[in-house]
This record gives C-alpha cells, sequence and structure tokens, in this order.
C-alpha cells in the first residue's frame, strides 16, 4: 500500500518506479533539493525561582544558613553538601545577584535545565527545506517519543511484505532469520520489489549511526517475511502462511502493509489466533481513496492506520471508512531502498498507506516494550485514546481517532489537537446558496457538502460541470476529485458524475498524465428548485478551488443515484464552537412514517467514544423536524455526533442513513475545590477535579505571605494530574498562600482558587534545666501565629529522648490554653532532651520548638566514719549512688592547695554503694568528697564535703 520513488537529490537520472502491493502503478517521488547541515537556534532554561550555589570549603554551618536566610530562600539538600539548591521567592536572576555577593559562596550560578535530545545524527535525518525523514517524524512526535524510551526490548517486528535488502548498510544488525512464504526453493526472503525494504526500514533503520535515515524503533530487531513477489501482489494463502511462521517464531508486533477488497475467514482466523496470542496486527488502510473496504485492515482486531502528509493533512490516496482507527504520515516519508535498483545511495521516498502502518507499528513496539502485559486491545486504546484530533472532530472515517502522538502515546503530555477550518454554511440543502452560472470555492474540511440551489421558472435542460484544480499526485499529497449530485426539490436523486484519479499516462515522463479533472453530466429539471451537493470524492480537502458551473444547454436527461435524506441538521454540520445548551435536531427531506423515528433511529452520540448520550426525543410531522433534548447539558469543547439510522420513508422504503458531526464551545474548565493542611516544614496540598472533557492538568502555585499568586507569579508547586501533593521544603514561622487553576487542552485555564495557612511558631523552656534525680520538672511552651495571636485548644505534642538516643517519643499531648500555652510536669529519670510540635490544621502551619535539654544528676549520700582519728589510723568514706551505676567508678577527691585531686577509685557495687578507706600521712583537718562523672544518661554529681581532724 504505498507509491514510491527514489529521491532525485540522491541518485542521478531518472526516479525509479515500482509496483505497489495493490498491483496499480506507482507514482515516482518528488524531487528533493540537496541535504545540508544546519543549526537550531537554541534558547536556555532555568528553573526560575531557584539558583545553585557552592560554598566555601571554610564555611560554617551557621554561615550557610545565614546565607539562605539572608535572601528568603531555603534548600531541600543535606546541610553538609557544599554544592546546593536555594530556593525563593524573587526571580532567579535577582537571586543569582545576591548570593554572589555573599561571602560564605564560593559560586553561583542559575539552575539550568538540560533537554535530553534524542535527535539521532542520520545523515538524511534533519529537514532541509522541507526535505528530510524528520519531516514525517516530527508530525507524530516521535522524537520527543524518543525521550521517553528508545528501547522495543524483546518486541520483535515481523514485516510481511516483499522481503529485505538484508545487506543494507543501515539494516546490518537489525535484522532476525526471516522466512520465505512465497518460495519453498529460496528460503531467504530477497527483496527483489523495494516495497518491503522500505516498510521495514521505517520501523527499524539504524539509528545514530551517521549514515541514511532512523527507524521509529530506534534500535528495534525485525524479522523479513516475504509473502510478496517481484510484481507486489500477495496472495491470502502466502500471507496466512507468513503470519503464522512469524507468530511461532516469536514476532509480538506484525506490520501487514498491504491490502485489497475482500472479507477472507481464513485470514481472519489466522489474524485472530495472532491476537489471541498477545501479537499487534498493524495493517495499512489502502490506497483506494475511497470507502471501499479494505483487509485486512478492515478487521476489527488490526489497528487500521490512514495516511496524512508531513503537514497532518489527509491524503487523496488514503482509502476511508468507519473502520479506519487511526492515521499517521504517509506522503514522502524517506527510508531505505533496495542497493540493486538504486542508482546510487539506497534510500526512497515512501509515499502510501504502507508507510503511515509501518510508523504506527515502530511506535506499537516501543509502548508495548513499557507496558509489557498490555493486550493488543489495550494497545489499539492507547493509541485511539491518546491520538490527536484532526479533520471532523471526533472520531471520523478519515482519520479515525485522529493523527498518532508518539509521545503522548509512551506517558508524555499530549499536544494540542490539530486545527480545523471554519465551515461555509452551506452544509445542508436548508442553506444552500443559490447559484445561477458559476461559482469558485473550497472543500476545506475532509468530507464537507458543498450545497447550491438553482431556480427554474419551467422545465428545462442543464448542463453541470465541476471542475477541480490541477491533480499533481507529484507534489501535492491532497487533490480534487470532481463529484456532483443532483437533486429535485424533495431531494430525490436526478443525476450524478464523478471523475477517478488520473490514469492516462504522459508519454513525456511515464507516469500519470497529470492536469484538472472534470465531472460533468446532463440533467432534466422541473420548475421550481434543483439541488446540486459538490464533494471530493477521495474525501480529502484542498486549500486550491474548484469551479461549478451551471448552463441551459444539453441533451437532459436522468442518472439517479442515492437519494438525499435530510433537508438540515442543527447545529450546522462540521460546525465548531456550539453553545451547550444546543437541541441538535434533523429535519427530513421528505415525508416518513412517524413510528419509525424513535429514540434508537434518531441519536445523539459522542463523537469520540460512540456512546449514545441520554435524552427524549420529539418528533413534529408538520415540519418533518425530529429534535433532541439532552437530560444533561452537553460538555464544552467536546464532538458530537447526530446519527440517523433506520428511518422509514412514507412510502415504505428504508431513509439513507445520515450523520452530521458537530463540537461545543471551548469553555473556560471550572475553578477547583481546593483545600490544603499545614504540616511542619510542608504543607499537604488535595482537589477535586471538575468534569471537564478536555482536561489536561491542575496547576498550583504559591507565595511566602498573603499575596495571592498568579499563573505567572510565585513558585510553581504541582503540574499534573494527580488529586493531591504534598509541598515541602518550606520555612517555619512564614504564611504560605496557594492558587490552584485547572488547564484544559486548548490552553484555557479556570479561576484562581485561592487557599492559605498562617505561620506558626512554638517555644519551649522548663523550671529548670539541671535537676537531682528524683526531682520533678516542669515544661512550659507556647504556640502562637506569627503576630503573636493566640488559639485555645490547639493540639501540642511534647516529645522527649534520653540525651544518648536519637529518637523521640511522644511524651504527652497537651491543648493550648486561650494564651496560646500549655504545661506538664515529668520526673526525667535520665537526662533528657525535649521539644515541642503543633503539627498544623487546615489554616495554619505546623511548627516545632527548639531542643531543650534538661540534665539530671544522680544523687550521692556520704558517710565519714569516725571523722576524728589519730595519726596512722584508718577512717571509712562510704554511701551510695541512686541510680545505681553498677560497675562504673566513683572517685574519692581531697582537697589540698585550694584545688580538688583525685586520690582513689572505686566501682560501684549493683546496689549503687561505694566504700573508700582514708589513711591521712598528716595532722591537721582535711576535706573529702567523691566524685561521679557524667556519663551518657547523667550530669555528674558530688557530694557533700566531709571534713576530718587527725591529731
Amino acid at each position: 500500500m504505498l507509491r514510491v520513488g527514489l529521491p532525485a537529490a540522491l541518485v542521478a537520472g531518472s526516479l525509479v518506479a515500482l509496483t505497489g502491493s495493490s498491483g496499480s502503478a506507482a507514482e515516482p517521488g518528488p524531487h528533493r533539493p540537496a541535504f545540508t547541515a544546519r543549526h537550531n537556534a537554541a534558547k536556555p532554561e532555568y528553573e526560575p525561582n531557584a539558583v545553585m550555589v557552592k560554598f566555601k570549603s571554610d564555611a560554617t554551618a551557621s554561615a550557610r544558613k545565614a546565607a539562605a536566610s539572608k535572601v528568603g530562600a531555603v534548600t531541600e539538600d543535606a546541610a553538609t553538601s557544599r554544592v546546593v539548591k536555594l530556593k525563593g521567592e524573587m526571580s532567579a536572576t535577582e537571586l543569582l545577584k545576591k548570593v554572589k555577593a555573599d561571602p560564605a559562596i564560593e559560586l553561583a550560578s542559575l539552575s539550568y535545565r538540560r533537554r535530553v535530545s534524542a535527535v539521532p545524527n542520520d545523515q538524511l535525518y534533519p529537514v532541509v527545506n522541507g526535505a528530510g525523514q524528520a519531516a514525517s517524524l516530527n508530525t507524530v512526535r516521535v522524537p520527543q517519543a524518543w525521550d521517553v524510551s528508545k528501547s522495543t526490548g524483546s518486541q520483535l517486528v515481523a514485516v510481511l511484505d516483499t522481503g529485505v535488502d538484508a545487506g543494507h548498510p543501515d539494516l546490518v544488525g537489525r535484522l532476525v532469520t526471516g522466512y520465505n512464504a512465497v518460495s519453498s526453493t529460496r528460503p531467504n526472503p530477497i527483496d527483489d520489489n523495494g516495497h518491503g525494504t522500505m516498510t521495514l526500514g521505517i520501523i527499524a533503520a539504524t539509528a545514530n549511526n551517521s549514515i541514511g535515515v532512523a527507524g521509529v524503533g530506534w534500535n528495534a530487531k525485525a524479522m523479513p517475511v516475504k509473502v510478496a513477489g517481484a510484481n507486489g501482489l500477495a496472495n491470502d494463502l502466502d500471507i496466512v502462511e507468513g503470519l503464522d511462521w512469524a507468530v511461532a517464531h516469536g514476532a509480538k508486533v506484525i506490520n501487514m502493509p498491504f491490502g485489497n477488497p475482500g472479507d477472507n475467514v481464513v485470514l481472519h482466523d489466522a489474524i485472530k489466533r495472532a491476537v489471541a496470542k498477545g501479537v499487534v496486527v498493524v495493517a495499512a488502510a489502502g490506497n483506494d481513496g475511497s470507502a471501499v473496504l479494505q483487509y485486512p485492515a478492515a478487521y476489527p482486531e488490526v489497528i487500521a492506520v490512514g495516511a496524512t502528509s508531513a503537514g497532518g493533512v489527509l491524503t487523496d490516496f488514503s482509502s476511508y471508512g468507519e473502520w479506519v482507527d487511526i492515521a499517521a504520515p504517509g506522503w514522502d516519508v524517506l527510508s531505505t531502498g533496495v542497493r540493486s535498483m538504486s542508482q546510487g545511495v539506497p534510500y526512497w521516498y515512501c509515499s502510501g498507506t504502507s508507510c503511515s502502518a509501518s510508523i504506527v507499528a515502530g511506535v506499537v513496539a516501543l509502548v508495548k516494550n513499557r507496558w509489557p502485559t498490555f493486550t493488543p486491545a489495550q494497545i489499539q486504546t492507547r493509541l485511539k485514546t491518546l491520538a490527536r484530533d484532526a479533520g471532523p472532530r471526533g472520531t471520523d472515517p478519515y482519520y479515525g481517532a485522529g493523527i498518532l502522538d508518539a509521545y503522548a502515546a509512551l506517558g508524555g503530555r499530549w499536544a494540542a489537537d490539530f486545527p480545523t477550518t471554519p465551515i461555509d454554511l452551506n452544509d445542508q440543502p436548508e442553506r444552500a446558496i443559490p447559484l445561477s452560472h458559476s461559482i469558485s470555492t473550497t472543500i476545506s474540511t475532509e468530507g464537507e457538502i458543498d450545497w447550491y440551489e438553482v431556480s427554474s421558472a419551467g422545465a428545462r435542460n442543464l448542463r453541470v460541470s465541476l471542475t477541480g484544480p490541477e491533480f499533481n499526485g507529484d507534489d501535492y499529497s491532497a487533490n480534487f476529485g470532481p463529484r456532483i449530485d443532483i437533486y429535485n426539490a424533495d431531494l430525490k436523486s436526478l443525476a450524478y458524475a464523478v471523475t477517478p484519479f488520473p490514469t492516462e499516462l504522459d508519454p513525456a515522463t511515464g507516469g500519470p498524465k497529470w492536469g484538472p479533472l472534470t465531472a460533468a453530466t446532463d440533467v432534466s429539471v422541473v420548475a421550481g428548485s434543483t439541488y446540486i451537493a459538490v464533494r471530493n470524492d477521495n474525501g480529502s480537502r484542498d486549500t486550491r478551488p474548484y469551479t461549478l458551473t451551471i448552463e441551459e444547454d444539453g441533451t437532459g436527461g436522468s442518472d439517479p443515484a442515492t437519494s438525499y435524506p435530510v433537508r438540515d441538521v442543527l447545529p450546522p454540520d462540521l460546525g465548531s464552537g456550539q453553545p451547550l445548551g444546543s437541541l441538535p435536531s434533523v429535519t427530513f427531506a421528505r415525508e416518513v412514517v412517524a413510528a419509525s423515528v424513535t429514540a434508537s433511529t434518531v441519536r445523539l452520540v459522542h463523537g469520540k467514544t460512540g456512546t449514545t448520550v441520554g435524552g427524549t426525543l420529539a418528533y413534529d410531522p408538520s415540519t418533518k423536524q425530529a429534535v433532541i433534548t439532552p437530560t444533561m447539558p452537553l460538555l464544552d469543547n467536546t464532538p458530537y455526533r447526530i446519527v440517523v439510522s433506520g428511518v422509514q420513508e412514507a412510502g415504505g422504503t428504508a431513509l439513507a442513513p445520515f450523520s452530521s458531526v458537530f463540537s461545543t464551545l471551548d469553555l473556560a474548565p471550572p475553578a477547583l475545590t481546593f483545600d490544603a493542611t499545614g504540616a511542619y516544614l510542608a504543607a499537604n496540598l488535595s482537589w477535586k477535579i471538575p468534569a471537564v472533557s478536555d482536561f489536561e492538568q491542575v496547576i498550583v502555585r504559591r507565595n511566602a505571605g498573603s499575596r495571592v499568586p498568579t499563573l505567572t507569579t510565585g513558585t510553581v508547586v504541582y503540574a499534573g494530574t494527580a488529586s493531591a501533593v504534598k509541598n515541602t521544603g518550606l520555612a517555619q514561622g512564614a504564611t504560605y498562600t496557594y492558587g490552584a487553576w485547572v488547564k484544559d487542552r486548548s490552553g484555557k485555564v479556570s479561576a484562581t482558587t485561592v487557599t492559605q495557612l498562617l505561620g506558626m511558631r512554638t517555644a519551649i523552656g522548663s523550671t529548670s534545666t539541671l535537676i537531682n534525680y528524683g526531682g520533678t520538672v516542669t515544661l512550659r511552651g507556647s504556640t502562637l501565629r506569627i503576630d503573636n495571636k493566640a488559639y485555645a485548644g490547639l493540639p501540642v505534642n511534647l516529645y522527649v529522648r534520653p540525651k544518648n538516643s536519637s529518637t523521640f517519643k511522644l511524651l504527652a499531648a497537651l491543648k493550648t490554653t486561650s494564651t496560646g500555652a500549655v504545661s506538664y510536669a515529668y520526673k526525667p529519670a535520665v537526662s533528657s532532651v525535649f521539644m515541642m510540635t503543633f503539627p498544623g490544621n487546615g489554616d495554619l502551619m505546623g511548627t516545632r520548638s527548639a531542643d531543650l535539654t534538661v540534665q539530671v544528676a544522680p544523687t550521692i549520700s556520704a558517710t565519714l566514719t569516725p571523722a576524728t582519728i589519730r595519726l596512722g589510723q584508718v577512717t571509712k568514706f562510704s554511701g551510695y549512688v541512686a541510680p545505681a551505676h553498677y560497675g562504673q567508678l566513683v572517685y574519692l577527691q581531697q582537697y589540698s592547695n585550694k584545688v580538688w585531686k583525685s586520690i582513689a577509685s572505686v566501682k560501684l557495687s549493683s546496689s549503687g554503694a561505694y566504700a573508700l578507706g582514708i589513711k591521712p600521712s598528716v595532722r591537721g583537718t582535711i576535706a573529702y568528697r567523691v566524685w561521679f562523672p557524667s556519663d551518657a544518661d547523667h550530669a555528674q554529681a558530688f557530694t557533700v564535703n566531709k571534713i576530718l581532724t587527725v591529731s
């Protein structure tokens, strides 16, 4: 399913034309100028409210803290790190100026953001003067997808086609053993046509190897399976054989870039068996440029891919219908070519839905590798759900769900939909433009119908002709295929005319003979109104005008086709920006059976999901109008489709099926329900996302203080799709004001929802910082707003930890008094560290006091007996230490020359007892005491002084 040609810029001589898989002659690719290197202008990006700094090696912790405090900044980095990021409220450039002047800082810089660059260095990848591979891949955001993942892992892609040029330098190392289903005597799948080498190269050409092009799968492994011969034709038996072989040999993705009308249940069964084993099947929608079903693309298990230009516009050759799932570029896609058929560098331009399908197959392999457990149905749903809408809004017969978005499919943020063209409001017979002779205008949207009304005073013969702009498939991806339908006043068909694609060959070039196409017919009309409908028969749009001419001439006659079913539909077909209170209606062209107009035959459905919108249907036979009143107001920026099917005309014949699409106004989203709860150095933010049909993200920003942030001021806290976030790294004792918005895909934002958390401060003190064992200390604290306002009943938690431990434990849960005070009496057994916290609430930030240390000294009793001795005698100094410190030394000290000196020591017993003997060597009065040195649990302690008299 492609049209191919060698790029003239890369070879000498004429272009090579190959036979496509559908059997029709392929058209030569367009000339492209020589490739040259180019440089992209780069713009630096940096965090708006942050800078990076490197502190000097001798900067103390207090100096670093002071440097941050002076500029109102905080850091989440470790306090011991020399290189940190400071975040504040002022702009990054202003912050940088201030921190550079600080003496503690050695270096400072803006906190630049570097984008991951996945642009390959392949020679033919860049776009220069409109030529290059990236033109197509940019449309579906493949380069951004490569930033997420460049790996297809074990997701082997089988390409069922004409084989491959296995020795192509850009495919070396990318291929696994293949299969030839066409010939049992030639096992290697050698490409004798060129089609297979191109489609496989789009998927698996080696990326970033400095030559040629880059495969969508970057480093994908591909399996060439030859199911078509040199003439580009494949029979279903070989296709089924190749399909079964590929599945049996490990293929996880199968690309089928071929098709034709004809439903084969055996082929369908083979596809269903493959899908049941977890294999994703992708197929070209076809190059017929019509709504004729193409298989295997039309099978529901298959991802059917239509073709667009690099600009995202449907090509004139892309087949269309409700069975098309998605679209991707299929016009001038640069890929690998067969070397033996190339007159120079083996790279060819590829045009056709085969090229589109190959791009999608490569992306499927990336997605399947990222989520290996996804079923084929889940992958198809993901691609369609995240596609970018194009053409008529919602799911349509031309683009399916839209144009592939590889980046969104791999988890990236979605991009805006492709824009629509304003309608011209002659979409139905009721709004037909009066015409007496000729008019020139355009078909500006896929599937659009332009209606014209010709008035006749009496019966006459008319010659109606419709001439399009020059049909040139070499230079234009979308061309006008004229079709005219002529109806009487009741919209019954009188005649039609259509001109097929050019088939005449130009003897000068050997290719199709291009030129304007004309559809013309003679018709006999009666007095009154005659209606003429103008369509592009291939469904595409064309910016170049057509000309419709009416002349009173010709032989008359009739050649009827299908009669048109409705006279009017509201909102207008293809209309955008319709009010949410719209009441969709259909006015039938002729009298219908009222009983056949029901909620099941006239429906309003969601344009993307296809689900029926609840509502009531009222039909007025006198006006032939059916009106739908939706149960709930329509959603904003949402596509809807009016569907008529199963209504009977008064004569008993079935009314032709009809559908019309419109989309609603794109309103700003409703505001969030937004709340915040304060915590220590953090805030817990939560919100409820309102019903928004095109929801993109929630944005939260903050300011320190009471100033409300805007979308362009303050610090960004969050941007994403979650419903809650914890904002950390906040400063203690500061008020924070938060603003939150809902943003939709079109860029509209809701009104600001504001919440504020007021700054608080907590202090702690005690009646004493040194007590004896068994004593009680009263801990006192206060929790106040930063402007000293007190709140009664606030929960304040008192924590304690032994001085030798780093783990705090809750000691008491207290409540503040009307003055914000709390107190608690406590008898610590060991030296302890205390602190108080207020956890915060829905209005107030959390806060924490500084640490308070209370030393606990043991009690030591002392007995000296006897207190009077003669020289040479011994006395005893004894007592107890509480609490007992078994095995710990205590020291006997003697006061001499105005200094206490330790003269002996002894270990404490299990009961804390000690005893020391004293035998002085001189007469006189001597002072003694026992000293308990401090340890991890207790402060040092001394006994009372004891006086010994020696005579």
